[in-house]
């Protein structure tokens, strides 16, 4: 195992395994694994998984794993610290004006419709290795800058894209899951601006009516859209109460809560427990 570079947001490493076997173990915190050289099988809690070159794996936070190892191999594997959870909600974000991080935290709480292996289109495949290639020849040239924070966004908007494609039920027409796929979209990289998240004001950007975007929406989603902006806030509460360091009362006024009696208010009545309660038993 040799460790290219560590950042206060992430470690990245280049392992190589030979045994058949690799123990079973968990992570406190996301993990990218992409898969050099070798096949095999990689066994994640009760399910497994065939892997070879060129796979992108997204591990989870608790997730217990394991390879059975076919032919032996090379990975190149990225482990998330805490800070980077908080680092995404940040000012530092100011700093790279070409990410997207409303979409860097769709992944955090929807990442389990990610099941092994992301399933990439060859184009992406072609983007991956490149990146990862990258990340390994900045590794010989011992240039840890800011690129291998770049290259690690740019990794992350491509999963965040198939995630993406997962998010909504299965529609009729492609047409009809376009215009439900762009209304999510927007809410996400709109959802602190409580005036942009508006029924009114989303139906005024796709040039339609406020009952039309409220029945479209519900028809196809199976949710209203008002409950879906008040769940998606509530995720995004959640994953700041597991993977930042945040008080209460900064997530209650980052996500537009009166103050942190109204977010434990709304959190209990989805999740039968106050937000204090869900950090202190997770």
């Amino acid at each position: 195992m040799k460790k290219i570079t560590a950042s206060p947001d992430f470690d990245i490493t280049l392992k190589k395994l030979f045994s058949k076997n690799s123990p079973p173990h968990r992570h406190h915190y996301f993990e990218m694994i992409y898969i050099i050289t070798g096949s095999g099988t990689h066994f994640i809690n009760d399910s497994h998984f065939n892997y070879a070159a060129g796979d992108l794996i997204l591990m989870l936070p608790q997730d217990l794993h394991s390879f059975k190892v076919n032919e032996p191999g090379e990975f190149c594997v990225i482990d998330f610290t805490s800070s980077f959870f908080s680092f995404i909600n940040s000012n530092e974000k100011s700093k790279y004006p070409f990410v997207n991080f409303e979409q860097m935290e769709y992944i955090f709480h929807n990442h389990r419709r990610i099941k092994g292996n992301i399933e990439m289109d060859d184009h992406d495949k072609i983007w991956t290795e490149t990146l990862f290639n990258r990340l390994l020849w900045e590794q010989e040239q011992k240039d840890f800058g800011k690129v291998n924070k770049h290259i690690v966004f740019l990794l992350l908007q491509i999963i965040s894209d198939y995630i993406s494609r997962e998010a909504i039920f299965p529609l009729k027409t492609i047409r009809a899951r376009k215009f439900i796929q762009d209304i999510i979209n927007y809410i996400h990289q709109n959802i602190y601006d409580k005036n942009a998240i508006r029924v009114e004001n989303i139906a005024k950007k796709f040039f339609k009516t406020k009952d039309y975007i409220s029945f479209s929406f519900k028809k196809h989603t199976k949710i209203s859209l008002k409950n879906y902006i008040s769940n998606y806030k509530l995720e995004l509460a959640k994953t700041r109460l597991l993977y930042s360091n945040l008080t209460i009362a900064a997530i209650a006024a980052e996500l537009d809560f009166t103050d942190e009696s109204h977010l434990n208010k709304a959190f209990k009545k989805v999740y039968k427990k106050t937000a204090k309660q869900f950090r202190d038993e997770n």
